[in-house]
């Protein structure tokens, strides 16, 4: 930009020249000096008559004499500078008043310069010109600094100066501003600003200040400024010295940069990178911190840590049947109590370097962690993992939904469990599933053969993903009889694994890996759409039709995808849906009712037949059970043993007939073995029965050999 466009003066013209004097023969003899310098003139004859001319011409320099009627150039300078379009213009005083007096009077009232009549028209227009210049040169620098002042105020920049030798310090308007005070209230000392810092920042911009002083280096330090309502804001200090021509310290100078934003920024950022987003607590990240520096610690004192690993009991049957947002809510409830649960334990552990409870972390989803430094016996991590168990005993109360939950907690212990935080995080995960194992809702402590079954269990794991992947399930089929004609009428779908290494696999094995994995859906589908597939093949065999009765476990039913997965095995190998039975247990339909009632009954809807499985081994209420849309009820095989030399047994079964026949469902029997057992639930009035003592269950090649075939059922009937 150019000292004209910051002057407001434009260089591509000639620049306007106000004279002003009652007599015409000085206003000609002006306005001809000038011109030939290269001026252009306008004229005034007093006063007020330059006041209109301003007015309208705006020039950029005025020649003003002083006595004069209606007003005289005294009067007309003030005027001028009261206004605000006059308060910079040059005026030069021109009178034959050479006295003292009158020069004062003329400076008093506004003019910039003085001259006195007669005057020489060269020395005039040289005059002008260099007054025009020094105009120029003072309106580019108010522009200057009036931007950096913007400047400052935009980017919340104040500068100050310190002058060592006498003590001032010099705060400008906009440092002034940010420490919300006036400019004339500030006592322009260090020790005024001083007191304008945070109380713990204090020493340390003092010392940068005096180091300035001792060691002539530069400083750049961030420090806190408390505002006289009691806020306070962060800034970024740099400052360096100005010396003189003997290299002698002048004074200071620094700014004051408002960084509070940045500093937000940064503590969000800190926030997102080492700070759960859900429960607020810290991440995998900073507890993996937190724990080297607890055993850096460990080691150097000799002393004992912990690592409690917390895995929720059933977590994702919560989340996939309540949906996420209440699975959110209540992750944020179990993190409350579980703080509150660690934090009244004599051995918690503190953040090694600032004292600040950094025990308890989610690791993500429903896993948690706990550090326990100082342990003075292991069996404190046990008592701290007791106290976890019995906090989370208590049921949750979420929109309405009474939800209970329980975890299971691996502990593994320094240094005899792992001396790094892989090691720990390893082990005390392995114990985790040990506990699990054992039933859930307990507590173990890591042991090496602990590590030996989990590298067996992960080594299942991978395996079973690439059997679901590579299609190695097969299924083998039980038959279903009917008692009275002895008949084959359905066949229950069980899934087999012929592992390759392992030999053949029973679904206890690997169905608890595949539950806990979330693999089971894949692996309800494809033992789904075998059975279906398998189903229709035997029919266009030339085979009587049976039904097919397949399990759904509670994943599978309680998911999404059951309905359209029912839908497309059927549409994909057209078996018609009256030959399909999905079996669910008494406990997997009673768990949130009216949603079991709605996936039933668009279950019926499809065609396919319904069967409750394990009958009497759960806690159903019978107006519940009435509302089901079900064809069967499957005593439990627990209710066929010892039978019927088991007088309980043989009474519950009875009323579990009678109870089914009232509702019009069809009563199977599993776990039949020998003839005695079949013919008192024949009496009893059982419709079906199930059991060892009509077949193991077998591969379709077997299986098919005990199907009728339907010419051949057709010939008998028609010979009857």
């Amino acid at each position: 930009m150019s000292e004209g466009e910051m002057s407001g003066v434009d260089e591509t013209r000639a620049a306007v020249v106000l004279v002003v004097d009652d007599e015409a023969m000085i206003r000609l003899f002006v306005r001809e000096a000038l011109e030939q310098a290269g001026f252009e003139v306008c004229e005034a004859s007093n006063g007020a008559h330059a006041l209109e001319q301003f007015a309208v011409r705006r020039p950029d320099l005025i020649i003003m004499d002083v006595v004069m009627p209606v007003m005289d150039g005294f009067a007309a300078c003030m005027k001028l500078r009261e206004s605000v379009e006059g308060k910079r213009v040059p005026i030069l005083v021109m009178t034959a008043l050479d006295d003292e007096d009158s020069i004062g009077r003329a400076y008093a009232y506004g003019a910039t310069d003085f001259i006195a009549k007669p005057t020489n028209a060269t020395i005039l227009g040289h005059r002008v010109r260099y007054m025009l210049r020094g105009s120029l040169t003072l309106n580019a620098l108010l522009r200057s600094e009036a931007r950096l002042g913007l400047a400052q105020r935009i980017a919340k920049i104040g500068n100050w100066e310190w002058h060592p030798a006498t003590g001032r310090f010099l705060a400008s308007p906009e440092l002034c501003r940010l420490m919300g005070i006036r400019s004339q209230d500030f006592r322009e000392t260090k020790e005024a600003f001083l007191e304008m810092v945070h109380a713990d920042d204090r020493d340390l911009v003092d010392r940068a200040l005096q180091s300035i002083l001792a060691e002539r280096k530069p400083c750049d330090i961030d420090h806190r400024i408390v505002l006289q309502h009691g806020g306070e804001f962060t800034v970024n200090l740099q400052a360096e010295a100005v010396f003189d021509d003997q290299l002698k310290i002048m004074t200071i100078v620094g700014t004051a940069k408002d960084i509070s934003e940045r500093k937000r920024s940064e503590r969000e950022i800190h926030r997102l990178a080492y700070y759960d987003s859900l429960t607020g607590l810290p991440n995998r990240v900073l507890f993996k911190d937190r724990v080297t520096q607890a055993l850096a610690h460990a080691r150097r004192y000799r002393s004992t840590l912990a690592v409690l690993f917390l895995d929720l009991d059933r977590f994702k049957v919560i989340n996939d049947t309540l949906g996420h947002n209440i699975g959110d809510l209540l992750l944020k409830q179990v993190a409350d109590r579980l703080a509150e649960s660690v934090r009244h334990s004599d051995s918690v552990s503190r953040s090694v370097e600032k004292g600040e409870a950094h025990e308890l972390a989610r690791l993500g989803g429903d896993e948690f962690t706990v550090l326990l430094t100082n342990i003075r016996q292991v069996q404190d991590a046990g008592m701290v993992a007791r106290r976890i168990l019995e906090s989370l005993a208590r049921s949750f109360l979420i929109d309405g939904h009474e939800i209970s939950v329980t975890t299971s907690v691996g502990i593994a212990i320094f240094p005899t469990d792992g001396d790094s935080v892989d090691q720990l995080l390893k082990s005390s995960d392995v114990a985790m599933y040990q506990a699990k194992e054992r039933g859930r809702n307990n507590a173990q402590f890591y042991s090496a053969t602990m590590n030996s079954m989990a590298a067996e269990r992960l080594e299942l794991e991978n395996d079973l993903r690439k059997a679901l992947e590579h299609h190695e399930l097969t299924v083998h089929y039980q038959p279903q009889v009917d008692i009275r004609s002895k008949r084959i009428v359905g066949a229950e779908a069980l899934v087999r694994w012929h592992h390759p290494v392992r030999g053949l696999l029973m679904p206890a094995v690997f169905l608890p890996v595949a539950n806990e994995t979330g693999m089971i859906r894949k692996l309800d589908e494809a033992v789904l759409g075998m059975a279906c597939r398998q189903g229709k093949a035997w029919q266009d065999a030339g085979y009587v039709p049976i039904r097919m009765s397949v399990n759904v476990s509670n994943s599978f039913f309680h998911g999404a995808s059951l309905v359209s997965a029912v839908s497309r095995a059927l549409e994909e190998t057209q078996l018609g849906p009256e030959f399909l039975e999905l079996e669910l247990t008494e406990s997997i339909a009673m768990r949130h009712v009216e949603t079991s009632i709605e996936m039933l009954q668009e279950l019926r809807a499809i065609g396919i037949r319904l069967s409750i499985d394990d009958f009497g081994t759960g806690y159903s209420s019978l107006s519940h059970l009435q509302r089901f849309p079900l064809n069967m009820l499957k005593i439990d095989q627990s209710f066929a043993c010892d039978v019927p030399h088991n007088a309980a047994n043989v009474s519950i079964s009875r009323a579990i007939v009678s109870l089914a026949h009232s509702m019009n469902l069809t009563v199977l029997v599993e776990g039949v073995e020998h003839e005695e057992q079949l013919k008192m639930f024949r009496e009893q009035g059982c419709d079906e029965a199930q059991g060892h003592y009509f077949g193991r269950p077998m591969p379709a090649e077997e299986f098919v050999q005990c199907l009728t075939r339907a010419d051949v059922e057709r010939q008998g009937r028609q010979a009857a």
